[in-house]
């Protein structure tokens, strides 16, 4: 009877371990997906996207957002 009881409670057990993981491997699938998109978005950002975004003050002056910089 014990010898019963421990297979359907592994059985059980093992299923449940695939649907955690499964489930698991889908949120972790969708994070990286939501990365990917803001790291496409940073990408793409401009000089006038960026300066809405921080202000003035915070704004480095260092920063260069030129398409083609020259070196000689």
């Amino acid at each position: 009877m014990s010898f019963y009881l421990n297979l359907v409670l592994g059985v059980a057990l093992g299923i449940g371990l695939i649907v955690g993981f499964a489930r698991y491997e889908t949120i972790r699938s969708k994070r990286r997906s939501d990365l990917a998109a803001t790291v496409a978005a940073f990408a793409r950002m401009t000089v006038h996207d960026s300066r809405k975004i921080l202000p003035a003050k915070f704004y480095p002056s260092w920063v260069v957002f030129s398409h083609r910089q020259k070196l000689s």
